[in-house]
């Protein structure tokens, strides 16, 4: 790679876009709804052009409102299905390598087991649905990318399950959380850094062929147990004053417009084969809240 080309990060502003761009600094250059529309291919493709040399390609952009896709289908398939196959386009055309997110929603509730890179897919909501064309976008170029699927992302920006958690603990009133939905929390940090690493490799060529890698933060837990734990390390960190009991409740009892899976747990055995393998999930936390303090 040439001295001088940057890494353009689509979803600048969002978690693992803001994380991107801290990890490269100047060789990074975000690229968020301000600089361009993300719904109008046009517009998108003149925002690029005028980059100069690039050496990557990375779209953190996402349309994330799993509850509000229901009724904004177009919306979301607008910025998760069509923009990451028009990067994808725009990168190959280039000769860059591209790396797109997905999720773990792209399948349905399952036996337990963890989902492998190679298990029909099968959304249970319109936001699955729309990621899940998404990553077959990006397939259908013949591109040097890759998808990686992850789970559960959380991170010091403003919105994100762990300090909606701890905003809500601050209040002091009891939570009620689900205790039959299972994921592995990841920090979008740690996705970050790896996902870097990965573009950086003397093999990346071959790892990127595979063409789809689940990466996901070490461990699993439920919705319930992660609550507690996001609250013991605020009470740790001094985040929040003292504890507050978790009430546990069912995904079927959880009034939502949209249909959760239960089995949000991804086979990272993949990954790990090949050198890529994030914290365990309790050891991002820990550190994701006391930064938070911070």
């Amino acid at each position: 790679m040439t001295a001088g080309e940057r890494t353009i990060v689509i979803g600048a502003s969002g978690q693992v876009g803001s994380s991107l761009l801290a990890q490269l600094g100047a060789s990074g250059v975000g690229v968020s709804r301000n600089e361009a529309d993300f719904s109008n291919r046009v517009d998108l493709v003149r925002a690029l052009d005028v980059l100069g040399p690039v050496q990557a390609v990375i779209n953190a952009a996402a349309y994330n409102n799993v509850d509000g896709a229901e009724s904004e289908r177009g919306e979301a398939f607008l910025i998760n299905a069509d923009l990451p196959g028009w990067l994808a386009e725009w990168s190959a055309a280039r000769a860059v390598p591209f790396v797109h997110y997905s999720t773990e929603y792209v399948f349905p509730d399952g036996n337990g087991v963890a989902w492998r890179e190679g298990d029909s897919p099968a959304p249970l909501n319109v936001y699955g649905e729309s990621k899940l064309a998404g990553e077959r976008a990006v397939q259908r170029v013949n591109g040097d990318s890759i998808v990686i699927r992850t789970s559960w992302l959380y991170g010091t920006s403003k919105s994100n399950f762990v300090r909606r958690v701890l905003e809500l603990a601050a209040l002091g009133k009891p939570l009620t959380m689900v205790g039959d939905q299972v994921g592995s929390p990841t920090d979008a940090a740690d996705l970050a850094r790896a996902t870097l690493a990965l573009l950086q490799r003397e093999d990346r060529e071959e790892v990127m062929g595979n063409q789809l890698l689940h990466l996901a933060g070490g461990g699993s837990v439920n919705r319930a147990e992660f609550s507690r734990a996001i609250i013991d390390a605020g009470v740790h960190a001094g985040v929040i004053p003292h504890a507050i009991p978790v009430t546990e409740t069912t995904t079927s009892e959880y009034v939502a417009a949209a249909r959760r899976p239960t089995n949000c747990v991804l086979d990272c055995s993949i990954a790990r084969a090949l050198g890529i393998e994030l914290a365990p999930w309790q050891e991002s936390l820990t550190r994701v809240v006391q930064e938070m303090r911070a």
